[in-house]
């Protein structure tokens, strides 16, 4: 009897714990509606109550007493269960939030067929530099020319640099990843012929600046920029997927506006020859937003910057997404092939359908509608209840390091909040703004002219009605 009377002393103290540990979580983060924080109080408490003061009496029998610390125990059990949940949330927002810095890469690169395998093996070679007007580029070439020792030619026109790469004028390059990818695009053969020696990661300070809003009772933009490359999110790349979704959380409306990455305008800041949109990614994340504000005429409240990585994970973790196509094709990313209709598509499937544009007679247009509707599948099912809570720790997990955003811990849990207080169905439409295709020169390359998109006004200025709609803007 001794025996049991310690027993139920440790068990009590331990359901205190447990219980004061895992509510106080619940307070601080304010991610559980009132009305269910209410009802679990009201029913958990006096039961938590009743419990302890059972297993504290000294002359309870043990019929009684042992029935209450076998609930004790599975209680305990239920309440470890839920802090690890709220503690891998609390992890996760931690590790999303807005980074401090970006990252640049510069890559020294070969021929795929040459006799070079390692950094050492190119002393005393002819390197071409790509000297560019990135405020990385100093850093990068300060901590390179540390580790070797070399004949160096200088490029101002990385095309040049690229064509003398494979005519063996040079025995390798060093250039900036967001460039390399320029080259690859340019010529899809490239990445083929080629070897990365090197990389060089320099960190550069994030400067994006907010504008923050109640996310649950004031709509707001928030920028979807997709990078093309796997890995690290922090590091700076192109962004072909650019996407604005306006939310208006009182109407519960979703806006998604595509622009495509080959589209033709003014980066901010900057005078001379426009741009592809693309390209505003190679001077970080806040030129991509600054440009695209002046492009629509909004305010972007918030970005979320996301890879090829993030895609896929996030996709396999809800457990697939069925999309709708407007054609039969195949894939030149992963050789998938889709069907006109419906189709179910695990993470690399989805990554294949959003980034094919060869297939299609509308090339990034098509593109662009098809990233659309994986958005829009992926946004219906991980908001369905059933999604929430049987896969909620496989999209956290998803997403870990492969997801940057500027969105507050503390507005995250807002929204979580809120769809968990209302279940409300969200009425997504999306459009996509268009143009005609032209070769034209650009303020990133002005050594030759790119293939550009020239703005159609007309899909611009309807563009800026349908956002100003849904945000209630007269």
């Amino acid at each position: 009897m001794i025996l049991h009377q310690r027993i139920g002393k440790v068990f009590s103290l331990l359901l205190v714990i447990v219980t004061v540990i895992f509510f106080g979580m619940i307070f601080s983060m304010n991610i559980l509606p009132i009305k269910y924080m209410t009802i679990l109080l009201g029913i958990y408490a006096p039961i938590v109550i009743i419990l302890v003061l059972l297993m504290l009496m000294k002359k309870l029998k043990l019929k009684i007493k042992i029935p209450c610390e076998i609930i004790s125990v599975i209680l305990v059990f239920i309440l470890f269960l839920g802090i690890s949940y709220l503690n891998k949330t609390m992890n996760f927002i931690g590790k999303i939030k807005d980074k401090k810095y970006q990252t640049e890469n510069y890559y020294v690169v070969v021929l795929e067929n040459s006799q070079y395998q390692d950094l050492n093996s190119l002393k005393n070679k002819t390197i071409g530099i790509h000297t560019s007007t990135l405020d990385s580029q100093e850093d990068a070439f300060n901590d390179f020319n540390k580790k070797l020792s070399y004949n160096g030619k200088d490029y101002t026109d990385f095309m040049k640099l690229g064509n003398d790469l494979i005519n063996k004028n040079i025995d390798a390059m060093f250039i900036n990843g967001s460039y390399l990818s320029i080259l690859q695009d340019e010529d899809e053969t490239f990445g083929s012929k080629m070897k990365i020696l090197e990389i060089i990661e320099i960190k550069i300070k994030n400067e994006t600046i907010k504008k923050d809003i109640d996310v649950t009772k004031e709509p707001f933009n928030l920028y979807i920029s997709g990078i093309d490359i796997y890995g690290n999110i922090t590091s700076v790349s192109r962004s072909d997927v650019n996407i604005i979704v306006t939310v208006n959380p009182v109407t519960h409306q979703i806006l998604l506006t595509s622009i495509p990455r080959d589209y033709y305008v003014r980066l901010h800041g900057t005078t001379g020859y426009r741009d592809k949109l693309t390209h505003a990614g190679i001077y970080g994340v806040d030129m991509s937003i600054s440009t695209l504000e002046d492009l629509l005429d909004i305010d972007i409240n918030y970005y979320a910057r996301v890879n090829f990585t993030t895609l896929i994970k996030l996709v396999d973790a809800i457990g697939g997404v069925d999309v709708y196509s407007d054609y039969t094709f195949t894939s030149h990313h992963g050789n998938f092939k889709f069907n006109v209709g419906m189709n179910h598509m695990n993470g690399e499937q989805a990554l294949g359908f959003t980034r094919e544009r060869y297939a299609f007679k509308d090339g990034d247009r098509q593109r662009g509608k098809n990233q659309q509707k994986v958005i829009t599948a992926i946004i219906n099912k991980a908001l369905s209840s059933k999604t929430l809570i049987t896969k909620y720790t496989n999209i956290l997990d998803s997403l870990q390091s492969s997801f940057q955003t500027n969105l507050g811990s503390n507005k995250i849990y807002s929204l979580v909040n809120m769809q968990l207080d209302k279940m409300p169905s969200w009425e997504i439409t999306s459009i996509s703004l268009d143009g005609t295709g032209k070769s034209e020169y650009t303020y990133s390359y002005s050594g030759g002219k790119l293939y550009v998109m020239e703005p159609d006004l007309s899909t611009v200025e309807d563009a800026k009605e349908k956002i100003k709609e849904i945000m209630n803007i007269q």
